[in-house]
């Protein structure tokens, strides 16, 4: 090999070497005066000094070096586009989220809270850099800072400060970031944002209203854990800054005084008539209420729900919409705080497993106004008849003609507030995750207990996603996938078996 050849293959060399200099200075030590980076530049100036000595006195417009001076420009090119990026990304960084459920996206109810805050917060999280939640909790500080200037971020390495970790009582396996305004704390248990942005409305607001719950009657546990308890509820309750308890309506003579709402999960008996009496008068004088009512059960307030404007129908709502028809999925929502924390059409769908119809009656009482919240699709209708056989169909004249209406809500001046839903396992732990039950459920209570400004999207979690499929869209899906789908493969393979063999 002459020695021309070797010199090009000496500055290919050095040019190589130059650009791993400029993308190690770059990306990798960030720092142009180490000795990697610098050792990098001093071989590529050598191997390119090689290749000018030995082919100076080729033309420089010969092949090699044309090729040469093409493939140089072009990578110095690229490589100055990549560093004008990395600038642009690093002084006007920008972000999409692209995930299903927006989980890396702000709620409105965090951005509500930040923006709302009146009185500094500092917000102290021990965790070293190197530890693997430090990266997803930095990040997501940072969005919360970008939202409000009353919010001061500290990292402590508990490695590197034992002494305050020993003072703030720190231990590995229990919460890690503490929140404080004045002389309010509170420690968030996870670094999720349903779990800062708890902490954050408990140090700002405090825990001002008392939500009660009923028991004596059948009505769901709120300890409860197993499917049918409402543990999540209350959980998600108190992490909003209410106190939660229990009542038994029966023991009282007259609502406790720091009774700020009451709610009624399900009730299996029904309430007696001085029980029925003491929560009828305790609205119409301003109370607030929250009652969830199943089908072909009697709740002991049926005569307070006329009173107040509100029709429970005695039938089951059956929607051919959904896979289960006796699970009935609500498609439209009026124009109301509960259903409308946002400018957009409430978006996620809310799924009542063996609802009732709750309506406005036909003539509502001087004073009292009512709203029907949430209601199915035009193909569902309030059976009234026996489901034991198995086969139900809609008949005019006798069931509730579709869309039905599954809450409603009525009101009487500035203070008394009612919700009635034709369900409670909506609420439950086994469906109190599912699509848009958890904000219902908790926009109603907020509602209801005038805290409007805690009606809002919450945040995501991650999660497996459910589909939820109509009867139709199962059948045209099992129609493509087992029928269509192969046999239209197996017709164009025997058109092209027949094709070739014709030839």
């Amino acid at each position: 090999m002459s020695l021309k050849n070797w010199g090009r293959i000496a500055g290919l060399f050095g040019v190589v070497v130059l650009f791993s200099a400029v993308f190690n200075w770059l990306f990798v030590t960030g720092s142009i005066a180490s000795a990697g980076v610098i050792s990098r530049f001093a071989l590529g100036a050598v191997g390119i000094a090689l290749w000018l000595v030995t082919n100076r006195g080729e033309h420089p417009l010969g092949r090699g070096a044309f090729y040469g001076a093409v493939s140089a420009v072009s990578a110095l090119v690229l490589v100055a586009a990549l560093v004008g990026i990395n600038y642009i990304v690093v002084k006007k960084p920008k972000s999409w989220d692209l995930t299903k459920d927006r989980i890396f996206t702000l709620s409105d109810q965090t951005i509500g809270v930040l923006k709302g805050l009146k009185e500094p917060v500092t917000v102290q999280a021990f965790y070293a850099g190197s530890e693997p939640e430090y990266v997803e909790l930095d990040s997501r500080l940072r969005q919360y800072k970008a939202q409000t200037d009353k919010l001061s971020v500290e990292f402590v390495d508990p490695f590197k400060h034992p002494g305050r970790v020993k003072e703030m009582n720190i231990s590995q396996s229990g919460p890690r970031v503490i929140v404080k305004s004045g002389n309010k704390e509170s420690r968030a248990k996870e670094i999720s944002e349903e779990a800062l942005t708890n902490a954050l409305i408990e140090v700002s607001r405090g825990s001002t209203k008392k939500i009660y719950f009923t028991k004596g009657h059948g009505e769901h546990a709120v300890a409860d854990n197993t499917e049918r308890g409402l543990k999540l509820f209350v959980d998600n309750l108190k992490g909003e800054g209410y106190q939660t308890d229990e009542i038994v309506l029966a023991e009282h003579k007259e609502m406790p005084a720091d009774a700020q709402t009451l709610v009624v999960a399900g009730p299996v008996a029904a309430f007696t008539d001085g029980e029925a009496k003491l929560v009828k008068d305790w609205v119409e004088k301003g109370g607030k209420l929250v009652v969830m009512v199943d089908p072909r059960t009697q709740s002991g307030l049926e005569g307070a729900f006329e009173g107040w404007g509100v029709q429970v129908g005695k039938d089951e709502v059956i929607d051919p919409e959904a896979q289960n028809p006796e699970v009935a999925i609500a498609q439209s929502y009026a124009e109301h705080p509960i259903t409308q924390p946002r400018s957009s059409p409430f978006a996620l769908a809310t799924i009542f497993p063996v609802a009732r119809s709750v309506s406005k009656s036909p003539i509502v009482p001087s004073g009292w106004t009512v709203t029907e919240l949430a209601k199915t699709g035009e193909r569902a209708w309030g059976e009234t008849g026996s489901l034991s056989s198995g086969q139900v169909k809609f008949d005019p004249g006798q069931d509730l003609k579709g869309p039905v209406s599954l809450a409603a809500s009525s009101t009487k001046g500035a203070e008394s507030r009612v919700v009635v839903i034709g369900n409670s396992l909506f609420a439950a732990n086994g469906y109190f995750r599912l699509s848009g039950n958890k904000d219902f459920a908790l926009n109603a209570v907020s509602w209801v207990a005038k805290e409007e400004s805690r009606i809002s999207i919450r945040p995501k979690q991650r999660q497996g996603n459910h589909l939820f499929l109509s009867a139709e869209q199962k059948r045209t899906m099992t129609l493509f996938a087992f029928d269509l789908l192969p046999f239209g493969l197996l017709f164009a393979g025997l058109v092209v078996w027949q094709t070739r063999k014709s030839r």
